[in-house]
């Protein structure tokens, strides 16, 4: 988890399992970078729009469950060329899910690219699932990888109730690319 860029969507782990439980985000990797993102986001959104551009920095993570990171931050003192944060500390509540999806943002374009490539979303009605408007459901076929792993990993991804920027996965089956009507 300490590699310092991606280049690929295999890049990006099933899940934060790897890292510390506890530390600094500096020289913390690419996974830490991401932390630091998403509670620098979530901190100024929730702050009076006079306090947006207070230069809040996230600094420490602890996981705290499973699925959740509490992210330490403040503002740097300038005189210590920004690696002491005197002064009140605040924390913010990010989850894994958050931070996988914000590596996920972190891929370079062609990378992106070729996600998107990977991916057919169907624009044709979906019956009603579970109460839910067919208007509200995006059905996705994927072209699973030939190797056993790779399958697994994309398995896994999507397993029910997977949150995916706040849409819930309601269903996943295996099918035969014969057996599919793609038109």
């Amino acid at each position: 988890m300490s590699e310092v860029s991606l280049t690929s969507v295999e890049d990006i782990p099933d899940n934060l399992a790897e890292i510390l439980p506890v530390g600094m985000i500096a020289g913390g990797g690419v996974a830490a970078l991401a932390m630091a993102a998403v509670a620098n986001r979530k901190f100024l959104a929730a702050q009076p729009a006079e306090q947006q551009n207070s230069g809040w920095q996230a600094f420490h993570y602890e996981r705290i469950s499973a699925s959740e990171f509490e992210i330490t931050g403040g503002i740097a003192d300038p005189s210590s060329g920004g690696k002491k944060f005197h002064g009140a500390h605040d924390t913010v509540i990010i989850t894994e899910a958050d931070v996988l999806a914000e590596m996920l943002l972190m891929l370079p374009p062609a990378a992106t690219t070729a996600l998107a490539n990977a991916t057919t979303a169907l624009a044709q009605p979906v019956a009603t699932i579970q109460g839910t408007n067919a208007a509200n459901v995006l059905k996705v076929i994927f072209t699973l990888p030939d190797d056993e792993l790779g399958r697994q990993r994309v398995l896994r991804a999507f397993q029910l109730q997977a949150d995916f920027f706040g849409a819930k996965v309601q269903a996943c089956s295996l099918h035969d690319v014969s057996a599919l009507k793609l038109d």
